[in-house]
Formats: structure tokens, sequence, C-alpha cells
């Protein structure tokens, strides 16, 4: 009595079972990929299932043909360009000093980035309540200077969710691209002032080029954590302005409407994943410019 393949297909067996044997490495990522389907994936799906009752598309529906749930979408973008477009213009600069100012300017300069982690959100954000109203220190510092007659308005307007939004979001786009800017050798600059160009030329032509990965990953950032704020909008803001984070804790806390509710927060996601995408896409285009002006 003969034995087929067996014996022959025993050796390759083993092989394939020792090709694909867990590594001491994957076990140590067990945990991590566990923690994530639990508490993230799992009511990510959840959230999903609630927004869909029996199937149904009715929630997002009465989102997309009601046009206060799209005038609020709209808003929460706008808003979330703008202080998107300020944070970065600020930090740009900021950043610039950090990576070129020396220790000691880099070493102040940190200290007052980093104070604000030691502060609560809410804290942070009652702060600028006082700072911005009628009687407040800005309103109080302008009239002394005589630069106006009467208090400007500033808090509960867009203007003030945008200050607070910029305070808040401004260390989170330091950082991206004080990583890349401290990377840059300032002897370009040098060298493109000896071969007779401006400061001005040379730094549109060769620093701005270098550091547009760090000003992409700044404007990532501070536009995805800015679509999601919720506490800085419901202080500063009035109801007009109202961002779409505000409208869904009202679906959960106030009208108890947990399936619209969730599909808000569905569209929220989908939202950003598109806005991800064309950020994406524009880093792809300015890569591709600028290999070409390099070739």
């Amino acid at each position: 009595m003969t034995i087929s393949t067996d014996d022959r297909s025993m050796p390759k067996v083993a092989g394939f079972r020792r090709d694909f044997r867990p590594t001491p490495a994957f076990w140590l990522i067990v945990p991590s990929i566990l923690f994530l389907a639990l508490f993230f994936v799992f009511p990510l799906l959840k959230l999903v299932a609630i927004s869909l009752p029996g199937g149904s598309m009715e929630y997002y529906n009465q989102i997309f043909s009601t046009p206060i749930f799209l005038r609020v979408i709209g808003e929460t973008f706008r808003v979330s360009l703008i202080v998107t477009v300020v944070t970065v213009a600020v930090a740009y600069p900021y950043a610039y000093a950090m990576a070129h100012g020396g220790r000691s300017v880099l070493l102040v300069l940190t200290v007052a980035l980093l104070i604000p982690f030691w502060v609560s959100l809410l804290l942070r954000s009652f702060s600028w309540i006082v700072l911005l109203q009628n009687t407040g220190l800005i309103n109080d510092l302008l009239s002394a200077m005589g630069l106006i007659d009467r208090p400007i308005r500033l808090i509960r307007t867009p203007t003030g969710v945008i200050i607070g939004m910029v305070h808040i979001l401004l260390p989170y786009a330091v950082l991206p691209l004080y990583t890349v800017m401290k990377k840059i050798d300032l002897r370009l600059m040098e060298a493109s002032s000896i071969c007779g160009a401006s400061w001005l030329k040379g730094f549109l032509r060769i620093y701005l080029p270098l550091s547009l990965p760090g000003v992409m990953a700044s404007a990532i950032l501070a536009f995805t954590l800015a679509l999601g704020f919720y506490i800085t909008p419901a202080l500063l803001g009035s109801p007009r302005d109202m961002m779409i984070a505000q409208m869904i804790a009202g679906q959960f806390n106030e009208q108890l409407n947990f399936g619209l509710g969730a599909a808000l927060a569905v569209v929220l996601m989908v939202l950003t994943g598109i806005a991800f995408g064309l950020f994406g896409v524009v880093r792809a285009i300015l890569l591709n410019r600028s290999l070409r002006g390099e070739a």
C-alpha cells in the first residue's frame, strides 16, 4: 500500500506554515489593533447602522433636502477654510522664526507655543469671552488709544469664532511647519542672492517650494480639526453661525433624535474624507510641478 502525495506535500505545508508564522512584533501590535477595532471601528459601524434604520435613507434625504442643514454644512466648511488659511498664515512666520532664529529664540517661542496645552480648551474659550466682549480688554485698549468711539462687536460673531479657533489650532499648525523648515538649508538663499536674486525672489523660488510639504501638513491638520469644533463656536458664536458639531450635539442631547444625529455625523465623516482627497490631489499637482521645474 502506497501513499500518493502526502509525503511530498508535507514539506511544502511545513514551509508554508513557517512563512506565515506570526512574529513577536505582530503580537505587540495585536492589542492596538483590538483596541482600535473595539473603540473606534465598532462605534463607527454602529453609528452608520443607527443612521440607517431598517436600511432606510430617510435621515439622509432629510439632511440634503432641508435648507437649514445645508446652510449649517456650508457654514462649517466656510469657517473651517477661513480658519485654516489664517492659521497657516500666522503659523508660517512663527515656525520660520523657530527654525532659524537661534537657540534663545527657539526656547522662548517653544515655551510660548506649548503653554496653551497646559490650559483646558474650555478655559481658553472662556478667556476669549473676557477679551472679546464689549467691555473686554481689546475694546478697552482700542478705546484708550482713540481708535474707536464705541465698542466693536466681537463676541457672538463669526469673527470671534475665527479668532478663538485660530488661537487653539495655532500650535498644531506650527509644529509640522517647524519640522520641515528646520531641514531647509539657508545657504540656498545665500546662493540665490549671490546669483543676483532679491530676497523675495529667492524666497518665492527656493524657500517657499521647499516648505510646501509643511504647509500642506499644517493645512490638513488645521482644517480637519476645525471641522469638528464644538466648544469654541458654541461659546463665541451665535445660533445663526452654528456649525455642524453643534447641530449633532443638539440632535443627541436636546432633540433626542439619535438617527438624525448619527446621519449628520456620518455626513461630516464623508465630507471630511472628500476634503482629504482634495488635499491629496492638490499635493500631487504641486509635487508634479516641482518635479517638472527641477527637470
